[in-house]
């Protein structure tokens, strides 16, 4: 019971840092956009699905977050059946650098789906996972 209610006080505060991250965000680096790791590594911490977005490849070189998903980037349809019907799902999507995230996040909102949120790079939230307290 506690769990659950501090995730409904936690979850809204931090979906909409991370939501207001890329409009914070004051550099941009070629690669894709600039983001918070460490405000998608405590959403994870909360068991918030986690989406990994990279390529086959990629994925059997490094492997994944913890508890992720593994859905190419261009599977668009796959990426919806997985969020199912609630179109305010909070999901963490990332691949390597973000630039496939920010393409399905935007690909999802388009269809409706308002609570997938950017998580950058792999290494970048694996890094934030791992430091995490």
């Amino acid at each position: 019971m506690r769990i659950a209610r501090n995730l409904r006080i936690a979850l809204p505060a931090l979906l909409a840092l991370l939501l207001a991250a890329p409009l914070m965000a004051q550099d941009a680096s070629d690669d894709g956009p600039n983001i918070y790791p460490q405000l998608a590594a405590r959403l994870v911490e909360l068991d918030v699905p986690t989406l990994d977005v990279r390529t086959d490849e990629e994925v059997a070189e490094t492997g994944m977050a913890p508890n992720a998903t593994h859905i190419p980037h261009g599977q668009i349809d796959a990426i919806a059946e997985f969020l199912g019907d609630d179109p305010n799902r909070a999901v963490v999507v990332y691949c390597r650098s973000g630039r496939r995230a920010e393409l399905v996040v935007e690909a999802m909102r388009e269809r409706g789906y308002g609570g997938l949120v950017n998580a950058g790079g792999y290494s970048d939230l694996t890094e934030a996972l791992d430091n995490a307290d």
